[in-house]
């Protein structure tokens, strides 16, 4: 049904018929239903209020349970045996691939996208493939990202997703591709951390599949990470067939295996689907199942309208979604995967780019048994030749031409058990494609395997400086700075002349905005280190962010000695001479820090800049051309080929769903000094665009006052007058206006220059300090803010929660969220807060509930709280007018004499 829906789209918009060898790929629709959401949370999640990392993304928590249908953007790619479909307004999700031989989607085709709050920012979708990076279900999950597609000279034909996340600023592609005559699907992703400062991350690249309770994961692993057996665990149950997932949910890493393939098959549709990636480059493999318990069938009626259930494939770069690694600066690492549908031969005994081949035994009556062979070839094999033995001679030959189009099978009957037999596939030169003996796999036993000693843990009074030390450690490469921050600072307080914690610290400061802490700790600890690059390199980021140009240039040029540090201190000095009107300088120091030939993106993008405001048309033009192809969603290079007479036509619109992409573009052309370019992005009108093609409530750029701060900004550094600009700023709503670039620092402040009285530039100043926890400058610009115009959404609600989390002030925290319920009576983080300052300040529940049930329309409460409180009342003996109106809100009915509260459901 699913793939008649994609063919019949194919039609409809026009494709020409597929011809045998033939790639295409095209844009068109594809009409899909999905959850209705309400707005998303007014409230930023600032990191101090979360352990997850979230801010400056808005979070999408009201999810309901109506649909809509929508026609989504969708781009369709086909060769002889598979037709996929991107959603790029979806994550760029792969939705899926429809094997065309037997009519099977390798990936689940949910029939509409229904929503839970499962992702980092809640809302979530269960379908196709999802790309995670640098967080698992990460913040574009179900979010509009970039895309290109088009055909190559080989005759391939590709798509490419990704997208630039807000929170480090680091980007992610997959470039998917179909060639022709082959079944397998191809992805080239490309990891790149382009700015001036490392960040955590891992990949984990999802692939759900449709399973039914005879569906099998076939993973070439003896254990997983928590030491379980595999597939059967130490309880007996074999854990890799899905109906024996009675327990709950599954969810096992692999450990110790070395194999560069995985796959799940389901004998129900007598298909199913292998990934393929090499060992040295994507070694994890993840098994995730709901399993089959009435509790986690639920879940699974929650995802899907048709009751269908689903598995996951994962592979990864790291052992498990708890392990993380730095991605350094101006690093970029690129690795390939591959995906091949299944059919016909009832298992997955192994697999790579050639094929895939099950050998399945059958016990005979007479104690030996039969032995089936099957194979799938991915492309073209003629005069290929079969042989299966067992170890000592052959029990089976056969030349066979093959092909993707038929499944391959064998059965020999009375072989002896006790021996293992092998299979091996040659090509027409005689060179082995494919060899594979019965349950023989690169992998590590229990037996293997010496388990550490667990560690000895002290109390904190007795660390060392080496606790400290790993204490911070722990919490940076898990993406908790604040905690990482407190943690080396506080090590620092007790061993003042660590080197290690001063570098640390100081490394750590630079990106948490603690610029005069890192100068500090960094000084300190070159004198320990006078060659250390890496502690000049980040000494030179936090003096440029300080203001203090010529300080900045002499740490960079000593990092720009070590190899390492080349490129990011080369980037950076180039920036600086640009900036001083130096185009010339600023193009020598990129050619002789980070060549064109170097392949790296941010180099390429301002060399191509500077090309052009330096007079070289033809050559900026040349390179831009060139690097669009190999970077086909880079935004900067097509504004640059517009600017130099190629003008893209969708660049407007693609620019204003997300004011974020402008932003970005005018970052990088402000550290290059060409203010005028920045300012004709900002001053540009932008067309207006359909609600799928952004994120829910996003804002258009004429009515987003960061982009029209800067736009004052870039004026004043032209010699011109801003103030027409940061007035239009000050005058605009703040609703969901969350700034996070250090690059905002200068912009505010001028805007402060210009205007004292703006409560607009104060606020967003306080939330940018607020952002990495630096409390009390923040306050001190909230509060001014407040004076100015206490009607700024969110304001007294992250006021009134820092003076409660943070500052320990119950009392002040809740005059503060008492005077935002006369502000904004709708956010329901308001009423939340106030009840657990009244907590704490002794205030017991039925007075808590007096108080709150007084607040004119209680209907903006959440209802678990405005619960909460008539229980207090019921119990006190005062359930009638309150309880009534609680029920005429909430549709629950009033508590009859003598009954109880109902207890929560419990928590997943």
């Amino acid at each position: 049904m699913r793939f008649a829906l994609v063919l019949w789209i194919s039609l409809a918009l026009g494709a020409p018929p597929l011809l045998h060898s033939q790639v295409r790929v095209w844009e068109g629709t594809l009409p899909l239903a999905a959850s209705d959401e309400g707005a998303p949370d007014e409230n930023p999640p600032f990191d101090a209020f979360s352990s997850l990392e979230n801010y400056p993304y808005t979070m999408r928590l009201n999810v309901r349970k109506t649909e809509t249908m929508h026609t989504w953007r969708a781009v369709f790619l086909e060769n002889e045996y598979l037709k996929c479909t991107v959603l790029p307004d979806v994550g760029g999700h792969i939705y899926t691939c429809v094997d065309k031989i037997n009519g099977v989607p390798m990936f689940f085709a949910n029939p509409s996208l229904k929503k839970m709050l499962i992702a980092y920012r809640g809302a979530w979708a269960a379908f196709g493939e999802e790309f995670n990076f640098p967080v698992s279900h990460n913040w574009v999950s179900i979010s509009p990202v970039d895309f290109a597609y088009g055909k190559a000279a080989d005759g391939s034909a590709s798509v490419t997703v990704g997208n630039r996340d807000r929170v480090y600023g680091m980007d992610w592609t997959v470039e998917i591709v179909l060639r022709p005559g082959s079944a397998v699907l191809e992805e080239r992703v490309t990891l790149s951390n382009r700015t001036d400062l490392r960040h955590h991350y891992f990949w984990w690249n999802n692939g759900a599949v449709q399973v039914w309770k005879d569906s099998r994961f076939w993973y070439p692993m003896r254990l997983t990470t928590d030491m379980e057996p595999w597939p059967v665990d130490s309880k007996g149950v074999d854990q890799s067939l899905i109906g024996n997932e009675t327990a709950g949910q599954v969810e096992r890493f692999s450990y110790g295996t070395r194999e560069p393939f995985m796959g799940l098959y389901s004998p129900h549709t007598n298909s199913g689907v292998a990934h393929y990636a090499a060992y040295d480059q994507v070694p994890a493999k993840k098994v995730w199942s709901w399993g089959v318990d009435q509790y986690d069938l639920d879940y699974i009626k929650g995802l899907s309208d048709n009751g269908s259930d689903y598995s996951e494939v994962q592979s990864g770069l790291f052992k498990d979604q708890n392990t993380f690694e730095f991605l350094e600066p101006q690093q970029t690492v690129r690795f390939s995967e591959f995906w091949m549908p299944v059919r016909g031969i009832g298992a997955i005994s192994r697999a790579n780019l050639d094929g895939v081949v099950a050998m399945v035994r059958e016990r005979q009556a007479n104690g030996k048994i039969a032995l089936t062979a099957g194979f799938n070839a991915n492309h073209a094999i003629p005069g290929a030749s079969i042989d299966i033995s067992d170890g000592t001679a052959s029990v089976f030959e056969e030349s066979a031409a093959l092909d993707p189009a038929t499944t391959w099978t064998h059965r020999i009957a009375d072989l002896p058990a006790d021996k293992k037999y092998t299979f091996v596939l040659k090509n027409a030169k005689g060179e082995t494609l494919l060899q594979h003996t019965e349950d023989t796999y690169n992998a590590a036993t229990h037996d293997q395997m010496k388990e550490p000693p667990a560690p000895q843990a002290l109390a904190k009074k007795d660390w060392g400086e080496r606790d400290f030390l790993a204490d911070g450690a722990t919490q940076e490469i898990g993406g908790d700075y604040l905690m990482a921050w407190d943690g080396y600072t506080s090590g620092l307080a007790k061993f003042p002349a660590s080197f290690e914690l001063q570098k640390a610290a100081g490394r750590l400061g630079v990106s948490q905005f603690h610029f005069e802490e890192a100068v500090k700790y960094l000084g300190q600890a070159e004198v320990h280190a006078t060659s250390d690059a890496e502690l000049h390199y980040y000494r030179g980021v936090a003096e440029t962010a300080l203001g203090n140009p010529h300080d900045a240039r002499e740490e960079l040029e000593v990092a720009h000695s070590a190899p390492e540090f080349r490129a990011a201190a080369g980037l950076l000095l180039a920036e600086m001479l640009a900036r001083d009107h130096d185009g010339a300088g600023a193009l020598k120091q990129l050619e002789e820090s980070c060549p064109v030939a170097y392949g790296d993106l941010r180099c390429i993008e301002e060399t191509v800049a500077l090309e052009r405001s330096t007079g070289a048309a033809e050559r900026a033009k040349s390179l831009a051309r060139e690097s669009l192809a190999k970077f086909p969603t880079s935004l900067f290079l097509r504004n640059e080929l517009a600017k130099l007479g190629t003008p893209s036509p969708e660049m407007d619109r693609h620019l204003a769903a997300d004011t974020n992409r402008i932003l970005n573009l005018v970052l990088e052309y402000d550290r290059l000094g060409l203010y005028s370019d920045s300012l004709e992005l900002l001053s540009r009108s932008y067309p207006s665009v359909a609600p799928e093609e952004s994120e829910p409530r996003a804002l258009s750029p004429a009515n987003d006052p960061q982009l029209a701060y800067y736009r004052g900004y870039c004026r004043e550094r032209l010699g011109q007058s801003g103030k027409a600009d940061y007035d239009a700023a000050a005058q605009m709503p703040l609703l969901y206006v969350f700034p996070n670039q250090a690059d905002t620092f200068p912009v505010l402040r001028a805007a402060l220059a210009s205007n004292p009285q703006d409560a607009s530039a104060h606020f967003l100043l306080g939330a940018l300090w607020f952002s990495k926890g630096i409390v009390d400058p923040a306050l001190a610009e909230w509060k001014l803010a407040e004076s100015l115009n206490p009607k700024i959404p969110s304001l007294q609600a992250s006021t009134g929660r820092a003076l409660l989390e943070i500052k320990k002030q119950p009392a002040q925290a809740a005059e503060e969220l008492q005077r935002g319920l006369q502000m904004e009576p709708a956010n329901p983080a308001l009423y939340l807060q106030l009840d657990q300052a009244m907590q704490q300040t002794g205030r017991t529940p039925l007075q808590r509930a007096e108080m709150m049930m007084s607040i004119p329309d209680p209907a903006n409460m959440p209802e678990d709280l405005l619960r909460a409180l008539v229980d207090a009342l019921h119990q006190a003996g005062k359930n009638d007018e309150a309880n009534a109106a609680a029920a005429r809100q909430f549709h629950f009915p009033p508590r009859k004499a003598g009954e109880q509260p109902r207890s929560p459901a419990p928590a997943k």
